[in-house]
C-alpha cells in the first residue's frame, strides 16, 4: 500500500494547481493514495475530481469584505470545518498532509496539528498570506516561492525557497497542433488575454474598448479567456474581427494556449506567473486591486525591476500607458525576446520535484 497524502487549498486555482503538481512529482517517486479536501464553492469540487482524485469537503469559506451578515458563520464554520477535517483524518489516517493557502488550509492543517500528522505548507506569492503566516509555526516545512518572503517569519530553520511548483504538460503542447486547435495562424503575432478562471472585469473592458484600435494591426491575432461571464458580450462586440479573435469562457488546455502565444496580457497571480517564467513568454501583468496584502503587484515588481516583465496599474488604463505600452510590445520584437529570456531566468521548474522530494525524505525519517 502507498503512502497516503492529504491535499488541501483552494478556492482558486493559484492555490489549486501547485498542490497537484506537488502530487504529481510525489508520484513519479513512490505510490499514493491521495484524498483532496476543500469547499463546494471552490474551482477545486470540478478541477480534483476530473484529475482523478477523491474530493471531499467541508464547510469552511473565507471573509466577506463589506459583508457583516454573511460574516456572522465565520466563527461557526471553522470550529464546524475543524471538527469535520479532523474527523476525515482519523478514517482516512493520512502520512502527510500538504496546505497550499487559502482559507480551507486552516481547519485541515490544524486538525493535522492536533492529531501530530507529518504537515507542510506551500506558499506561491512573495507576500505570504495570513494563513500561511498563522500556521508556519506549527509546520514541519514551509515551502516558499521567493527567498525575499523569509522575512515574514520569525522562525527560519524549516523554510526551503523551492519556487513555485507548475503543472508538467504545460511545456508539452506542440505550437502547430495547438494553432490547429485554435484556428489562429502560425505567421501571425498572437496575444493572449485571459483572466484566471472567472476571467477579469478590468482586464476585459480594458481590452474590449481598444479591440477597434488593435486589429488596425493587421499582423495581430488575439486569444482571449474572457469569463464565463463575460463570453456574450465580448463574443457579440468582436464579432466582425471573428476570422483573427478567438474568444472562449475557459481554455482548460493553458499549455496549448501558452504555446501560441507571443504576448500575455493577465493578472500576476504567483502560480500565473510561474507558469509564464518556466515557459518564458513575455507579459503585462495588470494586477488585481482587490488582491490581500497587494500581493499580485509584488509578486510582479520583482520581475519588473529586472525588466522580465512590464505592470500596468488598473488605475493607468485611462491614462494611457496601456496603449502606449501594448503598442512598443506589439512593434519592438527585440524587446519581447529579451523579456522572455530575462524572465525564465525566474522559472523553477523543478520546483515540485524539489518539494517532493524533500517531503518524502521526513516522511521515512
Amino acid at each position: 500500500m502507498g503512502l497516503k497524502i492529504v491535499l488541501t487549498g483552494g478556492g482558486t486555482g493559484g492555490h489549486l494547481y501547485p498542490g497537484l503538481a506537488i502530487i504529481e512529482a510525489m508520484k513519479q517517486q513512490t505510490d499514493c493514495i491521495v484524498r483532496y479536501i476543500g469547499t463546494k464553492r471552490g474551482v477545486e469540487k470540478h478541477v480534483v475530481p476530473e484529475a482523478g482524485y477523491p474530493f471531499y469537503s467541508i464547510w469552511m469559506s473565507g471573509i466577506h469584505r463589506g459583508r457583516v451578515v454573511s460574516n456572522l458563520l465565520f466563527p461557526i464554520k471553522m470550529m464546524v470545518s475543524l471538527i469535520q477535517s479532523v474527523c476525515m483524518m482519523l478514517v482516512f489516517c493520512p502520512d502527510a498532509v500538504i496546505g497550499t493557502g487559502g482559507y480551507v488550509s486552516w481547519p485541515v492543517m490544524m486538525a493535522a496539528w492536533i492529531l501530530r500528522k507529518s504537515r507542510y505548507i506551500q506558499e506561491q506569492n512573495q507576500q505570504p498570506g495570513l494563513v500561511t503566516r498563522i500556521l508556519a509555526p506549527l509546520m514541519q516545512g514551509v515551502f516558499l516561492s521567493y527567498p525575499e518572503s523569509r522575512e515574514f517569519f520569525r522562525r527560519q530553520n524549516h523554510l526551503y525557497i523551492c519556487g513555485n511548483p507548475t503543472r508538467q504538460d504545460l511545456n508539452k503542447s506542440e505550437s502547430s497542433k495547438s494553432y490547429k486547435k485554435f484556428r489562429m495562424n502560425s505567421n501571425c503575432t498572437t496575444l493572449f488575454i485571459f483572466g484566471g478562471s472567472q476571467g477579469a472585469r478590468g482586464i476585459n473592458r480594458a481590452m474590449l474598448s481598444r479591440i477597434d484600435r488593435l486589429m488596425k494591426i493587421k499582423r495581430l491575432q488575439i486569444l482571449w479567456a474572457t469569463g464565463p461571464r463575460w463570453l456574450k458580450n465580448i463574443s457579440e462586440k468582436t464579432s466582425e474581427y471573428s476570422d483573427r479573435i478567438r474568444v472562449f469562457p475557459f481554455i482548460s488546455d493553458m499549455g496549448a494556449a501558452y504555446s501560441v502565444a507571443d504576448i500575455i496580457v493577465c493578472r500576476s497571480g504567483a502560480t500565473t506567473i510561474a507558469e509564464i517564467a518556466c515557459l518564458g513568454k513575455p507579459a503585462l501583468f495588470i494586477p488585481f486591486p482587490g488582491a490581500a496584502d497587494n500581493h499580485q503587484v509584488a509578486n510582479a515588481q520583482i520581475l519588473a525591476e529586472a525588466g522580465a516583465a512590464v505592470i500596468v496599474q488598473e488605475s493607468e488604463i485611462c491614462s494611457g500607458k496601456l496603449d502606449e505600452t501594448l503598442d512598443d510590445l506589439i512593434n519592438n520584437p527585440q524587446r519581447c525576446k529579451r523579456m522572455a529570456e530575462k524572465i525564465r531566468t525566474f522559472g523553477h521548474p523543478d520546483a515540485a520535484r524539489c518539494i517532493a522530494e524533500r517531503i518524502l525524505s521526513e516522511i521515512k525519517k
